[in-house]
């Protein structure tokens, strides 16, 4: 949130400032993705009061920002909305795309604020249906202020063993928007970007039912060549290779919970031919459906 671009098409714009911003803490961590072995990267995190015109607004930055109000009132736009964040409250900007985000010109937002990247953060950035509605509210506000502030005290370490800090800051920051948001998750009614999150959870469902592209594409309610971008995007595959790879996932847990036959297995998960199921096992786990139960047992 500084004044210098992140990125070479990226600059932030701010109009000209009416009174100083404060300042009081902003960090860069100086890791760089070569040099850290860890799964999240805490990349910059700050606190600072703004000014009534503070404006932030650029075409992408690296990673996903994380805005928590101390005070005050500010507001995100993301995925084209604007939205607005009142104290207690968090704001989740996915910043590789075009956003902003800015102080109320009544009574600016004095914020603490942190940057994070991770191949995960773009997935539960999905099931969170975070380009919907990139707020969160929490039953304990000052435990995500404690969660921030943690964050500033480990970047300005510089050192490697802060580093490793940033898993348990990542996992505890993941687990309470994930908190935050379960109710979103069971309600239809919520969907998430672009009806995946509701799709997902009608896969889940039913993900012994014969799926199709055609019926991820009604049911996510977007096109076939969209979905496979929202895939692409949020999972990282197909549609059709999610699919397996979560047949697959609970075919794990029934190996290794109860004793039916591999035949019964394939069954259980949607697989009508038990010998394409081995196949598709084997492919994809490494060893056969027998093997991993003997290994896992």
């Amino acid at each position: 949130m500084s004044n210098t671009p992140t990125s070479v098409d990226a600059a932030p714009t701010r109009s000209p400032a009416l009174r100083p911003i404060r300042v009081f803490e902003s960090h860069y961590s100086g890791l760089d993705s070569w040099s850290s072995p860890f799964n999240y990267r805490l990349l910059r995190a700050g606190h600072i009061a703004t000014s009534v015109d503070y404006r932030i607004e650029r075409a992408r930055a690296p990673g996903h920002e994380f805005i928590f109000c101390l005070d005050g009132v500010g507001y995100v736009r993301v995925g084209g909305a604007v939205h607005r964040v009142e104290p207690g409250r968090l704001a989740w900007i996915p910043v590789q795309r075009p956003h902003a985000h800015f102080a109320d010109p009544i009574t600016p937002w004095e914020i603490l604020w942190l940057r994070m990247d991770g191949a995960n953060l773009n997935r539960l950035e999905t099931v969170l249906a975070v380009d919907a509605d990139p707020i969160f509210a929490f039953a304990d506000p000052a435990a995500i202020q404690d969660l921030m502030r943690d964050a500033l005290r480990q970047i300005s370490a510089h050192s490697m063993l802060a580093a490793a800090a940033t898993e348990r800051i990542a996992a505890t920051l993941v687990e309470k928007l994930t908190e935050s948001r379960s109710s979103h998750l069971l309600d239809p009614v919520e969907a998430s970007h672009r009806g995946l999150a509701r799709l997902i959870r009608e896969v889940r469902s039913h993900y012994t039912e014969t799926w199709t592209v055609d019926r991820f594409a009604e049911t996510c309610r977007v096109s076939k060549s969209h979905l496979f971008r929202l895939f692409k995007y949020g999972f990282g595959q197909t549609p059709n290779n999610w699919l397996r790879g979560y047949r697959l996932s609970q075919a794990k847990r029934l190996l290794v919970e109860t004793d039916e036959t591999i035949g019964a297995v394939a069954l259980a998960v949607g697989y009508e031919d038990p010998l394409h199921f081995s196949r598709d096992f084997r492919k994809n786990v490494g060893v056969s459906p027998r093997q991993f139960r003997d290994l896992e047992r």
